[in-house]
């Protein structure tokens, strides 16, 4: 009778310890994905940062010089200079390679200073996807968010009070 217990116990503590191998197992796996999936995930914002830079350059730069076009088309072809999407690749100091892209298209009137930006991030074989509506908000405006040139103010989005800009002459404002 004593040696029948013996096993059963045996058996019992076995099945435990595979349950729990195949527990920390699934969460390796699981912390794996996350790590991957938020690299993701920041390259897609890498991209949206990437994309507010150079619609930045694009106003900032002659023949607009710091104004947005009449219509939101000439802003979004100007960018976009005849391609279906923009595409960066970059390698981490690690050696990891990230890539992005980003698409704009028109949201809203042609001529209401407002696009909406797809971005895809990638990270190993993950994508991640972002949508945003930027809207251009010319900086003398009470609570302007954007700022396109350097001799502007920066506006604090929350009171509308000015809030100074300490770069050099010639750089510009990250929006």
């Amino acid at each position: 009778m004593a040696l029948l217990m013996a096993m059963l116990m045996l058996v019992l503590i076995g099945l435990l310890g595979i349950a729990v191998i195949n527990l920390s197992s699934t969460d390796i796996k699981t912390a794996a994905y996350e790590k991957v999936s938020m690299k993701a995930f920041m390259s897609a914002e890498s991209a949206l940062t990437q994309v507010r830079n150079d619609m930045q350059s694009y106003i900032a730069a002659p023949p607009n010089n710091g104004q947005w076009p009449a219509l939101d088309s000439t802003v979004i072809n100007g960018i976009m200079n005849g391609q279906q999407e923009i595409s960066y690749n970059t390698t981490t100091p690690s050696g990891e390679i990230i890539s992005f892209s980003y698409t704009i298209s028109d949201f809203g009137a042609p001529d209401d200073r407002t696009v909406l930006v797809t971005v895809k991030g990638q990270s190993q074989n993950l994508e991640r996807h972002i949508e945003a509506i930027i809207q251009y908000e010319p900086a003398e405006q009470v609570g302007a968010q954007e700022c396109y040139n350097s001799k502007c103010t920066n506006m604090d989005q929350n009171s509308g009070a000015s809030v100074t800009y300490t770069g050099s002459p010639n750089s510009t404002i990250n929006l």
